[in-house]
């Protein structure tokens, strides 16, 4: 390619981007390095050694322009300066963190110390080389602004992150002991959607500035086209952006969509809150505070700060410890009678099984009231294993008292789950005698039965939502499903569907009742 050149928009400059053209389109890299090091600059120098085509570089303070192109027609020149520019980041970044000097950088907080910024010039009859040339130079300083290598923070924000991950590692702890979910993790994002300051993504970015400045309480402002968010800015963002070197006469009158992070995360308001807290900390450090924006049938709804999301969650692992059968730290009546009304709420179809056991009297008699409730724990876990681990994820298991639990789960996987647990429930029942051989037990009146043990009765009724129900009906469904199940030898299920003949035959009752 010949020697390379020095000079920023010369004449020289321009004449040899006229001959490369010949080739096809250029790309202009931006590169921005904050406190460099000799380690970094002997990386970039073994760099740009390597760019073959490279025909242009200029240095101006802490930022450099390469300008690079192909050298012959047809060349794949956005492959090869994307390989450039990545082979240039990581080079860097090495550098970076082999460096005598990196404890020392590390402690002065230098934020997004490596800026890298690519784009593309292509000759256009109706504009000057210049012009051209110019604002591809332009376009690569902006796109510097999504390729921050921040690996250093100052220690304010590394203080806030260590405060959000042991939020979000208390949160996650207190839902793993007994790794069942109470439903009250399936509050709706929306119920934290607070109100936001909105700009149409064609104001200009002066415009939010000056909302930053007049407001300190305003953190970060959403981008709308129309009322449809379509990017987010950050204030921490826009004064880095603006206190670099050329900030205010690059940015500063230019369309705020220029600048704007355009893919933040939006969720809708339905989205549970524990679903959207796993999406919000699976982000890119740098954007790990960055607002969670709330859509209503893809509008505008409001937005929530990750802070606000954990005390959330927080609070709802809290409650959900309060209200939590000590047993078995299963969620009890409370917890139960929440999620009923919120899966009724919805709408959709639903499975809710009843379980109980069988001569768990004669069990405590005989074996006593500690192994007793060794198998009342057994069993929580057991319906953990067959109803969420193995059917659905999104079960609810509670625990309503002494040996009566409840799960509620897809009804489509309903069937298989409760043949799954009477698999289970009989093998892992087995142990608790001790070797014993049972062959006998007694019912409740004292009387003696030829069954082996204790055996598992499980309820489950399949609501369809064609007519409407409420915890009371599946209650009395429940207590008559008991009765029948009970009634035959062995661990067994017995189904109905919640169709309407419930509600028949309930009324039916009353009626005989009244007339007695």
């Amino acid at each position: 390619m010949g020697e390379i050149g020095f000079g920023l928009l010369n004449r020289e400059l321009i004449k040899k981007i006229k001959e490369m053209w010949r080739f096809g389109e250029i790309a202009v890299l931006f590169l921005r390095v904050h406190l460099p090091n000799a380690e970094a600059e002997k990386a970039l120098a073994r760099w740009e050694k390597e760019q073959r085509g490279m025909f242009w570089r200029q240095k101006l303070g802490q930022d450099y322009l390469f300008f690079m192109g192909g050298n012959k027609k047809g060349s794949d020149i956005r492959r090869t300066t994307e390989q450039a520019s990545q082979s240039l980041r990581e080079r860097l970044a090495a550098a970076h963190m082999q460096a005598a000097e990196a404890k020392e950088r590390e402690a002065s907080g230098q934020i997004g110390w490596l800026h890298i910024g690519l784009a593309y010039a292509v000759p256009d009859p109706h504009q000057s080389t210049e012009s051209v040339v110019f604002h591809g130079m332009l376009e690569a300083m902006e796109q510097s602004a999504y390729y921050v290598h921040a690996e250093e923070v100052d220690r304010h924000d590394y203080s806030l992150m260590e405060t959000i991950e042991v939020q979000a590692a208390t949160a996650e702890a207190a839902i793993e002991p007994s790794r069942m979910d109470s439903g009250m993790g399936a509050i709706p994002i929306g119920r934290l959607a607070a109100p936001i300051q909105q700009f149409q993504f064609h104001a200009r970015v002066s415009e939010v500035a000056y909302l930053f400045d007049t407001d300190p309480k305003a953190y970060g402002v959403v981008i709308v086209k129309d009322s449809e968010p379509v990017g987010l800015l950050m204030k921490e963002k826009l004064y880095q952006l603006l206190a670099g070197q050329y900030g205010l006469p690059l940015y500063w009158n230019r369309p705020v969509d220029r600048i704007m992070d355009n893919q933040p995360l939006i969720v809708d308001e339905n989205m549970p809150v524990e679903q959207v807290s796993q999406l919000a900390m699976a982000r890119n450090f740098s954007r790990l505070y960055d607002i969670v924006i709330i859509t209503r049938a893809g509008s505008m709804a409001g937005a929530t700060s990750i802070r606000d999301i954990l005390e959330c969650i927080t609070t709802m692992r809290t409650e959900e410890a309060r209200t939590a059968n000590p047993l078995t730290g299963l969620p009890g009546n409370e917890g139960i009678q929440f999620e009923l009304q919120r899966r009724i709420g919805a709408r959709k179809p639903t499975a809710i099984v009843y379980a109980d056991l069988d001569y768990f009297k004669w069990f405590n008699d005989c074996f006593g009231f500690s192994l007793g409730d060794e198998l009342i724990r057994t069993l929580a876990g057991l319906m953990t294993s067959a109803f969420k681990d193995g059917a659905d994820e999104r079960a609810f298991i509670g625990h309503i008292g002494g040996d009566d639990f409840i799960a509620i789960l897809d009804p489509g996987l309903a069937e298989a789950a409760c043949q799954k647990l009477i698999e289970l429930f009989d093998e892992r029942v087995q142990p608790f005698y001790g070797g014993s051989e049972v062959k006998t037990v007694e019912d409740r009146h004292g009387n003696l039965i030829a069954q082996e043990g204790v055996t598992l009765s499980l309820s489950l009724m399949i609501w369809d939502v064609r007519v409407p129900i409420s915890p009371g009906d599946i209650s009395r469904t429940a207590a008559r499903l008991k009765k029948k199940a009970k009634a035959t030898s062995g661990s067994v299920y017995v189904m109905e569907q919640l169709d309407g003949a419930h509600q028949e035959r309930d009324e039916s009752k009353r009626d005989r009742a009244t007339h007695d």
